[in-house]
């Protein structure tokens, strides 16, 4: 199916006239459970992706665990910034599932100053599209256009924090891509909801 026909994505700004893509950033190191948790992901971006709900996708590790200013060329923080200005245009936020900690930089000598570091759910989700407006990359190539968890935040303080299994449920309902489920499937998605800090 081309983008052309492609049907709108859930939870996100997305043109569905336009090239989309997501990338699956996971944590490069996990537990055995949650690696299987992240292979069901892969596989129902499988599906989306043959039956034309998006262009591509593609796994992206996170940078390493550590401090957000160790001056690696694209940081943890820079990347979790990034996001954080598309939950700002579209007033959301990241947490629960994203988190900035100040940590002291030598737990020997508590007046050393801080260090901010980043935590990353386990599998994130985020939505690009081809695009030249304002709002692209620095490169002009793609806009961030979803990042799944997300919370909309509402006036009454009511808070609802949307996952990556709800949002590739929406999106396989949307594109007629619903896969048969077994309960250990299930059970499996319940974890992955569990790890990026949805519920």
């Amino acid at each position: 199916m081309s983008a052309g026909k492609r049907t709108a994505v859930p939870t996100a700004t997305a043109d569905p006239e336009r090239s989309l893509r997501v990338d699956c950033y996971v944590r490069p190191t996990v537990s055995t459970a949650a690696d299987g948790a992240i292979g069901r992901v892969v596989d129902r971006l499988d599906r989306l992706q043959e039956d034309g709900a998006i262009d591509e996708y593609r796994i992206v590790r996170w940078p390493p665990d550590g401090y957000a200013d160790d001056g690696r060329r694209s940081t943890r923080s820079e990347i979790v910034a990034e996001f954080e200005r598309w939950a700002e245009r579209q007033g959301r936020s990241l947490e629960p599932a994203f988190r900035r900690q100040e940590l002291s930089s030598s737990p020997l000598c508590p007046g050393a100053g801080s260090r901010e570091r980043v935590r990353v759910p386990i599998v994130t989700l985020t939505l690009y599209e081809d695009d030249e407006s304002e709002e692209s990359g620095e490169d002009g190539s793609a806009t961030v256009r979803g990042v799944v968890p997300h919370t909309d935040r509402t006036a009454s303080g009511t808070d609802r924090t949307y996952t990556v299994e709800e949002w590739l449920s929406a999106a396989e309902r949307s594109s007629g891509a619903v896969p048969e489920t077994s309960a250990k499937e299930t059970a499996g998605r319940d974890q992955v909801t569990l790890l990026e800090g949805g519920r």
